[in-house]
Order: C-alpha cells, then sequence, then structure tokens
C-alpha cells in the first residue's frame, strides 16, 4: 500500500531544495577537491628531500627549493565543468628536477616523495574532501 505525503509548506520545500542545489556547485566541488588538495600538498612539502648548497656556473643554488616549489594546481583539461575538479600537487618548472628525484635516474636512486605521501595521506584527503560537502550541506539545511 502507498503512503500518502502531505506538504505543508510547498514554498518551504522548494526553498529548501534550491539552497540543495548550491552543494552541488562548481564552487563547493572546487571547494572540496582543494581541501583534499591541501592535505596531500602539505605531506608531499614535509616529505620533500632537502639537498645541499652547491654552486654552479657562477650561480649559488640553495637547499630546499624542491620543498619551496611544490604546488597545487587545477588542471583544466581533465577536469569537467560542475562535475569533476582534479587538482594536482606537484612542483614549479622552477625544479623541474623533482622528477629526478621521484624516480631515479640512470646514474642516481630514486628518493620517492610524492606517492608516498599520497598513500600516507589519501584517507586524510577523502575525509576533508566529504567536510566540506558536508559542512555545505549542513548551511544549506539551515537556510545559510
Amino acid at each position: 500500500m502507498a503512503k500518502k505525503i502531505e506538504i505543508v509548506n510547498p514554498s518551504a520545500l522548494t526553498d529548501f531544495l534550491d539552497r540543495l542545489e548550491t552543494v552541488a556547485s562548481e564552487e563547493v566541488l572546487r571547494q572540496a577537491a582543494v581541501a583534499g588538495a591541501r592535505v596531500i600538498h602539505a605531506e608531499v612539502r614535509l616529505r620533500a628531500p632537502i639537498g645541499i648548497a652547491y654552486e654552479r656556473k657562477g650561480t649559488q643554488h640553495t637547499p630546499g627549493t624542491l620543498r619551496r616549489s611544490i604546488l597545487i594546481a587545477y588542471d583544466k583539461e581533465e577536469s569537467i565543468t560542475g562535475h569533476l575538479a582534479i587538482y594536482l600537487v606537484t612542483w614549479s618548472k622552477e625544479a623541474y628536477y623533482g622528477r629526478f628525484v621521484e624516480f631515479g635516474t640512470s646514474r642516481a636512486a630514486a628518493k620517492p616523495f610524492l606517492r608516498p605521501a599520497f598513500e600516507a595521506k589519501k584517507r586524510a584527503a577523502a575525509d576533508a574532501v566529504v567536510e566540506v560537502i558536508q559542512n555545505k550541506a549542513e548551511e544549506a539545511r539551515r537556510g545559510e
């Protein structure tokens, strides 16, 4: 037997559904994705190796350039507007050698820091994403 549902205040229901729509908006999607990326970013920066100071071709290189060059970048090509926001944790062009540190070369062993950081914090990053979405849903429920 089908149950009857009586809507006492249809305008309040419509208003609530409109507020919930904002939870699935592009803005909230990006905020959630960035929250997860920030967790990974912080761990990658902690794990990035710091070399020693050296001079090459008259230029003094200070330690920590790779660590300072870790950034979060929006991947417009892989993202789908309104459905999927992709952010990358990577290094800037100045620290191009990060790939050699991460994967090694024919002369140097790999010293991975990017992948281990991701593996260590992927659950926490997912939790950060969920937390942003839950907070926005709660705000919508309260009418904020």
